[in-house]
């Protein structure tokens, strides 16, 4: 591992680091630019294919067998005398999850877009995510080379739908199958790649006439967009019709920074073409993690909101964003945000104030790793010795502690019934279920009273068919699955105030009571919430009302689990002078939220963002199809010989889509969608 040397002692060092992301919809070609990104910045000696099944990023045999990428992989690489730590991400919308656990610990995200389709539905979304982290960005227009590929339209396409403003620092040197090069906007240089030894090498020529007024044009843009950024630049430009090279630098990477400008370059991952002026401007434009706002966090004793300041001989706060199990001691990732860590070192977790005492640190290369001595702010690392650390936890130095916000994950859309085949081997797969939730949040499971076996919730149907496959393939449980089914929620139709008494039986019984206040969401919030009023709590028992899945299981009237609700704990009493306990506790609310549900519930259904592409002669039958669906058309575009549509329709009603479509459009048409929220049903309330 080329990124990670350092003699006989390795240690992660900030300074000169770049935490970067790639995004992308599937299939752009997001693992082949990591890929291509690990070879030629020396870390890889040959190049990993993902229709070869031999990438280095996409490494579990799921994702190599079906070419997709299922979770995020971090690996680091030296580029230019700095070292880009990399988190590939899932282009599928079914793990959505992996994006944005990634997106709380990155400085800066690529975005790479196929050059033929521009940006997509998981684009879009990504992007969104990414806006509200406040990450800078770059676009990389990929597959070039591909027939159709048209650049400018991509951009164009990126400005209206992600609403972004682009500036183009590249054009391609033709497009489609005369695609050879890239042109250089700040060089005005042509830039061609060697075939003989897989791209290394590149080379320099002055601009052929035949693209040099484009080029010409293009730069003028590149300028003016850049001279809007500040006074002094604009004069310059209006005097001499060009900036300084040197200037538009500044400027793209002082642009990039403040989220002003988002540089576009071009190339095709596949045929080795624009990768290293990639890993340039990721170098160039991209901040260290000192150049970020410093994030905040809460003191949990005053509830005071305090910065943490990337500082090496600070104390500690380091960030929780995945945990993967391994047989020998789960691995736990995380951020480093403040001071420097080193084996051995005793920290407390926030959330469950547990003293934890790690043992290894290490650099991660996909799957592979290599130990450290110490990791300083901005490293991506993971440990072994912490098992009760979860995702979203905070880990600080004993004398101080800060919470960091925990990652709010989308609820699961579908649900299926699963069960061994063999009884005796039901207590193996609970344990199975256990360690892939803790892996992967958005995977919820619960006992089928009726049955005697669970139900298994989560993002789609591929995100459950690899769950499944990951129990026979890593567990050994050869296991019966039903056909998924959506999977309502429940929230309050209007807000309530709840009372409610709970005693412990025997003469001696304590009684304890309760007031909650029940109040309907737009989005999701965090879980329980306790009111500035409410008579202050026993330590122990307030560390569990704020543990991030407090409300798992908890089921509102129609049994359907809690979303888009607040609960905010205003009052408890007790009769007793002894402390309540735990279950007494949660027996009292959960009381009180089942009497303020059968008042006011509303029963939600998962609603979909949809993308559909159709040749245009297929296009009536398709718009008739989404309306006997319920589908609410939100626009409809025409590319060509075809048109785009979006909708947003009820999961409910797209039972067998992806075969009808086929059957409607002779298997040319295509589709993807996503989660866009959650919405009443026609019912209404309940």
């Amino acid at each position: 591992m080329a990124g990670f040397q350092s003699g006989s002692a390795p240690v992660m060092k900030s300074a000169p680091l770049r935490n970067i992301g790639i995004l992308a919809h599937i299939d752009a070609g997001k693992t082949t630019v990591s890929e291509r990104i690990l070879f030629y910045s020396g870390v890889e000696r040959r190049l990993g294919e993902v229709h070869d099944g031999t990438t280095v990023m996409d490494w579990m045999p799921e994702e190599r067998d079906r070419g997709i990428t299922i979770t995020a992989t971090v690996t680091s690489c030296p580029w230019a005398g700095h070292r880009i730590q990399l988190i590939d991400t899932p282009g599928h919308v079914d793990f959505t999850a992996e994006v944005a656990r990634s997106l709380r610990v990155l400085d800066g995200a690529v975005v790479v877009l196929d050059g033929v389709s521009g940006p997509q539905a998981q684009t879009e979304s990504v992007v969104r995510q990414a806006r509200h982290r406040h990450l800078p960005l770059l676009l990389f227009v990929n597959k070039m080379d591909r027939p159709g590929a048209d650049f400018a339209r991509a951009l164009q396409l990126a400005r209206e739908r992600l609403q972004v403003k682009v500036v183009a620092v590249q054009l391609p040197y033709g497009e489609g199958r005369e695609f050879t090069g890239v042109v250089d906007l700040i060089k005005m240089k042509l830039l061609s790649w060697s075939e003989v030894d897989q791209g290394k090498t590149i080379t320099e020529q002055n601009l052929p006439d035949a693209v040099l007024e484009d080029a010409q044009l293009a730069r003028a843009e590149m300028c003016s967009a850049i001279a809007e950024q500040r006074e002094k630049w604009s004069h310059h430009y209006l005097e001499h019709d060009d900036l300084p090279n040197q200037v538009i630098l500044e400027a793209l990477r002082l642009g990039t920074l403040e989220q002003i400008l988002v540089p576009a370059l071009c190339g095709s991952a596949l045929h080795n073409t624009g990768i290293q002026p990639l890993l340039d401007a990721v170098v160039d434009y991209f901040p260290a993690p000192w150049e970020r706002p410093a994030p905040t966090a809460m003191d949990p004793d005053s509830g005071v909101r305090l910065s943490v300041p990337p500082e090496e001989d600070g104390a500690i706060a380091a960030f929780c964003f995945k945990v993967t199990h391994e047989k020998h001691g789960d691995l736990v990732y995380l951020r480093m945000f403040s001071g420097t860590l080193r084996p051995g070192d005793t920290l407390i977790n926030v959330r469950t104030r547990h003293r934890e005492k790690l043992q290894t640190l290490y650099a991660m290369h996909a799957v592979d790793r290599e130990n450290l001595d110490s990791v300083a702010p901005g490293g991506l690392l993971a440990v072994t010795g912490l098992p009760r650390v979860q995702t979203g936890d905070t880990l600080c130095s004993p004398e101080r502690l800060l919470l960091m916000e925990p990652i709010l994950f989308p609820e699961p859309v579908l649900r299926q019934a699963i069960e061994a085949r063999d009884a005796t081997e039901q207590a193996k797969l609970e344990q199975a279920l256990q360690i892939l939730v803790r892996e992967d949040p958005t995977l919820e499971f619960a006992m089928d009273e009726v049955t005697g076996g669970f139900m298994l919730a989560g993002m789609g149907e591929l995100h459950l068919e690899i769950a499944v496959h990951r129990l026979s393939r890593e567990f050994k449980l050869d296991v019966r699955a039903g056909m998924p089914r959506v999977r309502y929620c429940e929230t309050i139709a209007k807000a309530v105030q709840s009372h409610a008494e709970l005693h412990t039986p025997g003469e001696e019984g304590q009684k304890l009571e309760v007031t909650l206040g029940v109040e309907p969401q737009e989005e999701e919030v965090p879980q329980l919430q306790i009111s500035p009023a409410c008579p202050v709590l026993p330590p122990a028992l307030l560390e569990v009302l704020r543990a991030p899945n407090l409300l798992k299981g908890w089921g509102g009237n129609q049994g359907h689990p809690l979303a888009r609700v607040r609960l905010m704990l205003h009052r408890w009493a007790t009769d007793s002078q002894q402390q309540p306990s735990q279950e007494l506790f949660l027996g009292a609310l959960q009381v009180a939220v089942a009497k303020a549900f059968r008042a006011e519930s509303m029963v939600l259904e998962p609603q979909m963002a949809l993308e559909v592409h159709a040749p245009e002669k297929f296009f009536s039958g398709v718009l008739a199809d989404l309306q006997k669906r319920h589908a609410k058309i939100q626009e409809v575009e025409s590319e060509q010989d075809w048109r785009r549509i979006t909708a947003l329709v009820p999961l409910s009603r797209m039972a067998a889509y992806s075969t009808d479509l086929r059957s409607l459009t002779q298997g040319m048409a295509v589709f993807h969608m996503h989660p866009d929220e959650l919405i009443a049903r026609e019912t209404g309330n309940l």
